[in-house]
């Protein structure tokens, strides 16, 4: 369970980073291999990619609440937490003279932290099909 948190935070971290540098431009981004940076700078992917960090959030934050057999409100307070980090990143860019505000990031991440707990419980009640239909377990 620590290691899902910290991997949550590390998360966290990494997507104000990306949004909070001066450059929009991923391909100045040291540690993101040329093939992330090439698909992140093309123009059609602008908002797009705003919702992968967030898919990988979004499940790593359901497999942890699958763990805890948390109620569904937890669910769905993760699904807003994850949500105002897109907010949260999207209005420090206004502080940013090479950055700008944009809705359509918000929905994105919204829409990532969505698919990526559905991804979550899919996982999940695949798992417990599983070891339903095979007694030996």
């Amino acid at each position: 369970m620590r290691f899902s948190f910290v991997f949550i935070v590390l998360g966290i971290a990494l997507v104000f980073y990306l949004s909070w540098i001066p450059s929009p431009y991923m391909q100045f981004v040291w540690f993101l291999p040329d093939w992330v940076a090439r698909w992140a700078d093309v123009r059609k992917n602008g908002d797009l990619r705003t919702a992968v960090p967030f898919v990988f959030l979004g499940f790593c934050s359901g497999m942890m609440l699958s763990r805890a057999q948390a109620p569904w409100f937890w669910w769905l307070a993760t699904g807003f937490g994850l949500t105002m980090v897109a907010v949260i990143a999207e209005v420090g860019q206004l502080a940013l003279p090479y950055r700008y505000f944009s809705w359509a990031d918000i929905q994105w991440g919204a829409a990532g932290s969505v698919l990526g707990l559905a991804g979550a419980v899919l996982v999940v009640f695949i798992g417990r099909r599983l070891r339903i239909g095979n007694p030996s377990e």
